[in-house]
């Protein structure tokens, strides 16, 4: 039986939060979520990290890239 464990991290300038999802989707959709409250400014910006791969995200690009990874995870 394959181990799909999909550990997920938000860095932000104050704060780190992470966990563990069962599916690649369900991972990115969390760690979206949980990096939406990092984000308190349009100039904020948040590393999020779903099994080794990191994207960096702001308030404007929060949505379209977490709808990218979700997508291409399915």
């Amino acid at each position: 039986m394959a181990n799909n464990r999909f550990e997920w991290t938000v860095k932000g300038s104050e704060r780190t939060q992470g966990g563990i999802k069962y599916t690649a989707a369900d991972a990115w959709a969390i760690a979206g979520k949980r990096a939406a409250g990092h984000l308190k400014s349009t100039i904020d910006s948040a590393a999020i990290t779903v099994n080794g791969e990191t994207i960096s995200v702001t308030q404007n690009t929060l949505a379209r890239e977490i709808a990218a990874k979700v997508k291409a995870s399915k």
